[in-house]
């Protein structure tokens, strides 16, 4: 309780929580991605069953507690979004604290924070309906990362919480925890007095990361059975997927940014860090010692990234924002590095400002024309489904015949999205492209419970004919006795 008074009373916070309204405030107004229709109309049981079975136990709570108390969809978005704001401004209040304590500038200490939790990345997090349970991962993190801290300044009792922490980051959410040990090798280079204490301090964040992800591993593979960690294992394609994933997150960064923009400006502040090492007044020793540090904390970042995608089956690979979060904020964590081993100069450190608020305020435009165009999907979806009920509606009105069953075919020139809409990976993608979301989605807008059939052969010889769309009609559907036949292009 102290913590949090001495939190409200500090001015920064709010504008901490300023910070994450301006970039996530357009999502205040409920949004939809294609696993909202499941989550809103898949039954209970078998929602929840989905969660547990994916390690997302505190997710599942979440689900369970909005489920028996019957709220409203707007009511349980709204206070999912509000949540995800208030973590992520607790958050960036934590790391920056954490950051004051060996940056002497606190503009730097304040962007280093920012970019870490709103890094390029995050912007994924907050396209789910359950944004505030996966904010509420990263702040597990982050307080995790506050109590290792304490266990290398000689408080051994924090250990037990760093632990705690990461089991609950586990269980909310398993794509950001990676950011705990990025951040964690900051502070082992910090208190590395020798060799000894590293290959200890070492050991220590390794298993507090570990050991929470491996009983979440256990709890999903041998306990609840998932099908992402217990499907067929190719190595060949396993790797092949790695690679082609990780030179798209490193590269084109999922078209969140101008492409080569992210890795050009590592590149960049990797060589300032170097140059600042090299002549800086400091012993050789520490010196390579330094720079070593940089590497270890650049390849850390990629490996705990990229490992989680290995421990998955072969099919499940699939690099996303959302999966790779920690990698994105490795820009953040090598500011923080520079200033915290090396003596910046104060053209440089302004330099620095202006360079990184010009790349947040391109990120800031970026987030914007995504969240816009995730608005209009979810208008043109809910509009062609509204022309489908006009449809449906006037069809029962001419022939008393009730509708309730539905049939899919696919077309040979099926979209992913709609024309000029930011898609990429599962951001913006329409409702009816995915199998498992088109059924969710019309019974969600209809307020229906159309049943699933399989395809009429006469229908589609005659309307679908070699999977093109023969019935020249906007609503795309055709309707038979009880059954929509719907074509998906």
């Amino acid at each position: 309780m102290k913590q949090i008074r001495e939190m409200l009373k500090n001015r920064n916070f709010y504008l901490y929580i300023l910070i994450s309204i301006v970039f996530f405030g357009i999502f205040c107004k409920m949004e939809y991605a294609t696993d909202t229709y499941s989550v809103l109309e898949t039954p209970f049981k078998d929602m929840l069953i989905h969660f547990i079975s994916s390690g997302r136990l505190v997710t599942a709570g979440w689900y369970a507690i909005y489920r028996v108390f019957n709220l409203s969809n707007n009511m349980v978005y709204m206070l999912s979004f509000i949540l995800a704001i208030v973590c992520t401004s607790i958050s960036i209040y934590k790391l920056e604290n954490i950051f004051s304590k060996d940056i002497k500038s606190k503009a730097i200490s304040i962007l280093a924070a920012v970019l870490i939790i709103i890094n390029i990345f995050s912007i994924e997090l907050y396209l789910f309906i359950e944004k505030g349970i996966l904010m509420l991962s990263v702040l597990f993190c982050i307080c995790a990362v506050e109590k290792l801290i304490k266990y290398f300044e000689g408080n051994k009792k924090a250990l037990v919480w760093v632990f705690l922490y990461m089991l609950l980051a586990n269980f909310s959410y398993q794509g950001t925890v990676g950011i705990f040990v990025s951040i964690a090798l900051l502070y082992i280079v910090k208190y590395t007095k020798d060799i000894k204490s590293f290959v200890m301090n070492t050991i220590v964040t390794g298993l507090g990361y570990a050991i929470p992800a491996l009983i979440n591993y256990i709890t999903v593979r041998f306990i609840f059975v998932n099908n992402r960690v217990n499907g067929a294992n190719n190595f060949l394609d396993a790797i092949t997927k790695i690679i082609a994933g990780t030179k798209s997150m490193m590269f084109s960064t999922f078209e969140i940014m101008p492409k080569y923009l992210f890795i050009i400006v590592i590149a960049i502040l990797s060589l300032i860090i170097v140059y600042n090492i090299v002549t800086n007044n400091i012993k050789s020793k520490k010196k390579i010692w330094l720079i070593l540090g940089m590497l270890m904390i650049i390849i850390g970042n990629l490996v705990v990234t990229i490992f989680p995608q290995i421990m998955q089956n072969t099919a499940s690979i699939w690099f996303v924002p959302r999966s790779t979060y920690t990698f994105a904020a490795l820009l953040g964590i090598l500011l923080v590095y520079l200033f915290m081993n090396t003596e910046v100069n104060i053209k440089l450190e302004k330099l620095l400002l202006i360079a990184l608020i010009i790349y947040l305020s391109i990120q800031y435009v970026s987030f914007q024309n995504i969240a816009r165009d995730r608005y209009i999907l979810n208008y043109m979806d809910n509009y062609t489904i509204m022309q489908i009920q006009e449809k449906i509606e006037s069809y029962e009105k001419e022939t008393n015949n009730r509708v309730s069953k539905i049939s899919f075919y696919e077309g040979n020139s099926k979209k992913y999205t709609y024309p000029k809409l930011f898609v990429n990976g599962d951001t913006n993608i329409k409702a009816f492209y995915p199998e498992w979301s088109r059924l969710n989605a019309l019974n969600y807008y209809l307020n229906r419970k159309l049943e699933n059939v399989e395809n009429d052969e006469k229908i589609e010889e005659h309307y679908f004919k070699d999977k093109i769309w023969e019935y020249y009609n906007d609503e795309q559907i055709i309707i038979e006795g009880d059954t929509v036949h719907m074509f998906i292009y």
